[in-house]
């Protein structure tokens, strides 16, 4: 039995039995999050509750900010220092932030995340009722993209719920009541990675979906302008000319092909240039080697190679964004996934669950530069995963495909 097998329709069961498997599967995973919050960042405390959920703080002051006329892209958070580094659009749809007790916030968008992860589990396979509850909770104790999401507050695992709700609906076949490509579009405004999606739906012969994604792109993106042209213009800008307001690629936490480049070799605008250039193929080749493998019906699969080929080329993604190990955590049980990229699959895996490089090695302040030997296999062997596990595949398809033209 595949992944995709699903069993029957939600809306066939009554409403009170939806509503107590919903708390079954929400619930456990929930209560263990709020739990856990304080612990996961420096600084939070359990009694009296106080969660650092630093990049929730990040959101809210951007939002109050925008309320009172300043300029969100020039916000900063006390202690911290963090700037708000997403399009104004996701300020203006963060707008209710700006009310209520922030803790009040802490809990909901904790919930958010939890439901959005649940949704991920259930729409990539996994079983139904109180074992979806329990696998909730052994993501949320042992995924540390997941966990720590949680903690600082950010919105990785909802915008890959947003995108995997668009393409792996539940139960497939279900009339859609928001065409499909618009929550892809929505996502790629929030945070420009998921745009890669799109580029995979053409491939796969979704293009009216594809379309359907561009112009709801379009669309947050203008309404944005409209509220905050001054913003939308300097932050498409400031992209243009290569400013991402964050910490270096070299830092040990940035999981992404580039950030290998810098850590390898240097920090020069020639390897800058080269880095992004192969982050480019690599995309590509994601893109083609997932669309084969949703062809063939190994859809969680494909879907997982395209989001974590987002982390790959991205030049900036740290731990926290390899959510998209999740969905590869459930494609890598199924029995039509080769056995060795089962095997290479789940060991990368474990590795970003596990996430040494912020574990053991010294980092920040160019500590990066002096790394050994073992130090820089640590810090590195997640994106040579990655891409090891995308040539591999691609390299099998391009067999294969030669032994057909044979």
């Amino acid at each position: 039995m595949t992944l995709q097998t699903r069993s029957a329709p939600a809306t066939s069961l009554p409403v009170s039995r939806r509503l107590a498997r919903g708390a079954v599967e929400f619930l456990p995973p929930f209560v263990v999050a709020l739990l856990i919050l304080p612990f996961v960042i420096e600084h939070g405390k359990l009694f009296p509750w106080h969660p650092s959920t630093i990049d929730l703080q990040v959101y809210v002051y951007a939002v109050k900010d925008m309320l009172a006329g300043k300029d969100i892209l020039a916000t900063t958070t006390p202690g911290w220092g963090l700037y708000f580094i997403y399009p104004p659009i996701a300020a203006i749809l963060m707008t209710p932030l700006a009310f209520g007790p922030y803790w009040f916030w802490q809990v909901v968008w904790t919930g958010g995340l939890v439901w959005a992860q649940q949704s991920v589990l259930k729409r990539c396979g996994a079983p139904r009722g109180w074992r979806l509850g329990l696998i909730g909770i052994a993501v949320v104790l042992a995924v540390e993209p997941i966990r720590t999401t949680l903690g600082y507050g950010q919105v990785n695992t909802i915008l890959m719920a947003l995108v995997i709700a668009d393409l792996l609906p539940d139960p497939p076949g279900e009339r859609r009541r928001i065409p499909q490509g618009t929550l892809i579009g929505l996502a790629a405004a929030i945070k420009l990675t998921p745009a890669l999606f799109v580029i995979f739906m053409f491939l796969i012969g979704k293009r009216r979906a594809a379309i359907t994604a561009i112009i709801s792109f379009a669309v947050f993106t203008a309404i944005g302008a409209i509220f905050l042209f001054r913003e939308t213009v300097i932050f498409f800008g400031g992209l243009s000319g290569g400013d991402t307001r964050t910490a270096s690629p070299l830092y040990a936490g940035n999981q992404s092909l580039l950030g290998v480049f810098f850590r390898l070799g240097d920090s020069s605008r020639i390897t800058t240039l080269l880095g992004l250039a192969v982050a480019a193929i690599l995309a590509v080749l994601g893109c083609l080697v997932a669309a084969h493998w949703w062809r063939v019906g190994e859809k969680v699969f494909a879907v997982a190679i395209v989001g974590l080929t987002t982390c790959l080329a991205s030049p900036l993604s740290w731990t926290h964004h390899y959510v998209w190990i999740l969905p590869l955590a459930m494609a890598v049980l199924s029995a039509g996934v080769p056995r060795w990229a089962r095997y290479l699959g789940g060991f990368w895996v474990i590795w970003v669950c596990v996430c040494l490089p912020l574990a053991l090695l010294p980092y920040g302040d160019g500590r990066e530069r002096q790394y050994d030997f073992l130090q820089e296999v640590v810090a590195n062997l997640g994106p040579v995963l990655g891409v090891t596990l995308l040539v591999g595949l691609a390299w099998q398809l391009a067999g294969s495909t030669r032994t057909q033209l044979a």
